[in-house]
């Protein structure tokens, strides 16, 4: 069998854990693979090779490699670890019963139950070593002789495999001071006055495994900003710059996973000029408007460097002395602000500078009418910067979509984009991938420090469902945070921000994209308690969009009536579906599974149904919940003027009547399932029951919920009530027949059943309420009728 265990390490630091395997090998069943693929043979095999092992841990080497002690302990968690503040022998051996393990004794003396398939509580081995500091082994004496102005070059270390294995794996840390609004993005404020989950291992992650232009897209509310907050907090240099480095411990960052690494900060911390702007939030009523919006963004974003005014030579002065006044005319200064500015810190500094841009593609969402003027002018200011420049060192681009590379990114053909599912590197790992909203185990902290666990499994349907390439399950931060401030499950993230956009590209949407649409949406319904990503390919009634993701996008691209494949990029980027992880194969995105990914989006979805058919929520609720109030008078008497305002909304003078047929009906099923589905009732549209399918029925799936409706839909050939009458007769007679009524739950005590006949704008409408017998369960026969109507009844 293979073995497998946690190996903590020990330090004035904190603990530090690592997964060990060692495996059998298959040509040879009494030789096992240890760590460094050594085949040893098991009765051979001693606990000094595992000593050796650790020794050869980035930051371990250092230790007094003959008095590294090893002991075994079972059931341990890193919690357990803080929690008791072990930090002695004594405390691994009173609190923890850890048994030492002896150097030259066989390694399975003391993993004989394993070995035996007997022990399944979880063993580990705990070490302690004397301090030191966390930097990548072997290159130490060149950085340090770099600090000391002796190999400058060696500033640029970059030895990317050894840099990854610093970045250890240890349990989330928490700040939790207080309730800093949600609305802002600052990091400082977040660490002092609100809940901060640590994100500070995404500044090495840049730093080091970044290219020279990235650009990482995710949703709104994820954490965009406030890691571009945090990213400058840390590299920016102050003016004058610190003749000295502080101990990261003394800063914002002292309680954070990166103040571990000493030698990191010593060649990053406060060392680099950083540009950090934000486009978002533009004038968009025109290009005029939005030109002065950005000339005094811009100008904002100079004040904070004015001491460069008296380093600058004349021609740059005039030039930072007009863009700071906001004196500009005309874009050609404007296009180049941000690229003369990292030259004019060069000239102070000495040093390249890091460009941070945030809400890149905010502009171009917005430019509603003058796209083209807004597209030529972002492509120039930002190919500016990102392409080949002595004066920019990184640039970070952080937005929504990946807007054209071979268009509107042409300028710099290298950017490197970093979406959700991007896929792991030779280093294993998917950059960037679960440094932007929260993980799982991020969840289960937080809600240990909120004392709220009670709470995961409702945060799991509500906030959950987005998912990395590997895997790991991402949480909606801004509703996670919102929720637990206010101890209260609400749609947070749909309400945070403008959905116009993606309302307007899903009007002009053709039927049979609707109706794919309409097909997840009933999906989710069918899922009351359950991961609807785990559920499909597991549970038939769970469907998914079977799409290919575009690469890039433009947005004036989906002006026009959208194709499926744009669109469900658009949907997807934006947070409003996500992806099922085993259906991307390799680098590539076709033929990608897409679904909504919970509940808090799924309300979204029902917003927009109402707003993309035309239906008025108010109305169209009082009509529906009168069948649940057995109302059926009300319903037959008004719902004919509510189908003819619906289709009125619709040209129909060259539509065929099976065509407005299908119209009607599609508007009919997204209607319901606006209304009602979800955690009380499940819509069924063309699903079997009895000998047949019913068009629609509305089935109450809690037991304080008793009625059930079915409609059965027939279209008349003429405007004539007696025709129409007659094919509504016609309809409850089908839903008898048929027998709709007998697969129904047990705590179903009464029916609703409604035929309605419609021609051209016309409908009319029958219906009757029926009541099960008390010694009825299931047959057609066991329901009585208490109650007719029709269309044009006078009560």
């Amino acid at each position: 069998m293979d073995i497998s265990f946690k190996l903590y390490i020990l330090s004035s630091n904190g603990p530090q854990v690592y997964a060990v395997n060692i495996c059998k090998d298959d040509k040879n069943k009494d030789r096992y693979a240890i760590l460094d693929n050594t085949n040893v043979s098991l009765h051979l095999l001693e606990v000094l090779h595992l000593r050796d092992h650790v020794c050869s841990i980035k930051g371990v080497g250092d230790s007094d490699k003959n008095n590294l002690k090893l002991w075994k302990v079972i059931g341990v968690k890193s919690k357990d670890i803080k929690e008791q503040n072990i930090s002695t022998e004594e405390d691994i051996v009173q609190k923890l019963r850890g048994k030492e393990m002896e150097l030259e004794e066989p390694f399975g003396t003391y993993f004989q139950d394993e070995l035996d398939n007997k022990n399944k509580s979880g063993s580990s081995i705990i070490t302690i070593i004397t301090d030191t500091d966390y930097y990548p082994p072997k290159k130490r004496p060149k950085i340090i002789k770099a600090l000391e102005g002796e190999d400058v070059s060696s500033m640029t270390w970059s030895d990317k495999s050894e840099a990854f294995q610093s970045v250890l794996d240890e349990p989330p840390i928490i700040i939790n001071n207080g309730d800093y609004s949600l609305g802002e993005s600052e990091f400082k404020k977040f660490v002092t006055s609100g809940t901060f989950v640590d994100k500070s291992l995404f500044i090495m992650e840049f730093m080091i495994f970044g290219q020279r232009a990235n650009l990482v897209t995710r949703p709104r509310r994820f954490g965009k900003s406030t890691n571009l907050s945090m990213l400058e907090t840390f590299l920016s240099t102050d003016y004058p710059p610190l003749n000295y480095i502080p101990d990261l411990k003394s800063t914002l960052f002292g309680k954070l996973k990166i103040a571990n690494f000493g030698w990191f900060a010593k060649l990053y911390y406060k060392q680099w000029p950083v540009i950090h702007i934000s486009f978002k939030d533009l004038g968009s009523e025109s290009w005029e408007l939005m030109l002065d919006a950005i000339k005094e963004r811009i100008s904002n974003l100079y004040e904070k460097y004015q001491y460069l005014i008296d380093i600058l030579p004349k021609s740059d002065k005039e030039k930072f002395v007009s863009i700071l006044n906001n004196k500009t005319t005309g874009v050609a200064l404007l296009n180049n602000a941000l690229s003369n500015l990292a030259r004019y810190l060069n000239k102070c500094f000495g040093k390249s500078s890091i460009i941070l841009i945030d809400e890149y593609d905010w502009p171009m969402e917005n430019a509603r009418g003058f796209y083209d003027n807004v597209h030529d002018f972002f492509k120039t200011m930002y190919s500016s910067v990102a392409k080949e420049n002595t004066y920019v060192d990184k640039v970070l681009f952080v937005g929504t979509l990946p807007l054209g590379q071979t268009s509107f990114l042409s300028g710099f053909n290298n950017v490197v984009v970093y979406p959700m599912h991007e896929k792991p590197s030779c280093s294993g790992r998917a950059i960037f991938s679960d440094t932007f909203g929260f993980t799982e185990n991020e969840i289960k902290y937080l809600l240990e420090e909120k004392k709220q666990n009670e709470k995961l499994d409702e945060l799991r349907l509500y906030y959950n469902g987005y998912r990395t390439s590997t895997g790991v399950h991402i949480y909606n931060p801004h509703s996670v945070i919102s929720c637990l401030d206010k101890d209260e499950i609400d749609n947070y993230w749909i309400n945070s921000g403008s959905t116009n956009t993606l309302v307007e590209i899903l009007k002009k949407c053709g039927s049979g994209v609707k109706d794919r649409l309409e097909n997840i949406i009933h999906s989710h319904s069918f899922c009351k308690d359950k991961d609807v990503v785990e559920s499909v390919g597991q549970d038939e009634s769970v469907v998914s969009l079977d799409v290919e993701l575009m690469p890039y996008l433009r947005y004036n691209d989906l002006d026009t009536k959208p194709e499926i494949n744009s669109l469900c990029t658009l949907l997807y980027y934006s947070g409003y579906l996500t992806m099922v992880p085993g259906s991307l194969v390799g680098h590539t995105v076709k033929n990608v599974k897409l679904v909504i990914p919970n509940r808090e989006v799924a309300c979204q979805w029902i917003l927009w149904i109402f707003e993309v058919v035309g239906m008025e929520y108010a109305k169209t609720n009082e009509i529906y919940e009168s069948l649940f109030k057995k109302d059926i008078a009300t319903f037959c008497n008004k719902f004919p003027s509510l189908y003819m305002e619906v289709v009125s909304c619709f040209d129909i003078a060259d539509l065929k009547r099976g065509k407005l047929y299908e119209t009607w009906y599609h508007i009919f099923v997204l209607g319901a399932l606006a209304m009602y589905h979800g955690v009380e009732y499940r819509v069924e549209s063309n699903r079997e029951a009895g000998v047949g399918r019913p068009d629609v029925r509305i089935i109450p799936i809690i037991q304080n919920k008793t009625v059930s409706i079915t409609y059965e839909f027939k279209r008349s050939d003429d405007v004539d009530f007696r025709i129409m009458k007659q094919d509504t007769t016609d309809a409850l007679e089908q839903i008898f027949d048929k027998g709709y009524r007998m697969s129904l739950p047990d705590h179903v005590k009464e029916i609703v059943e409604v035929g309605i006949a419609f021609c051209d704008k016309v409908a009319f409408v029958s219906a009757r309420c029926l009541k099960r017998n008390k010694e009825g369960i299931t047959t057609n026969e066991d329901w009585t009728v208490v109650s007719e109507w029709e269309t044009g009844k006078v009560k």
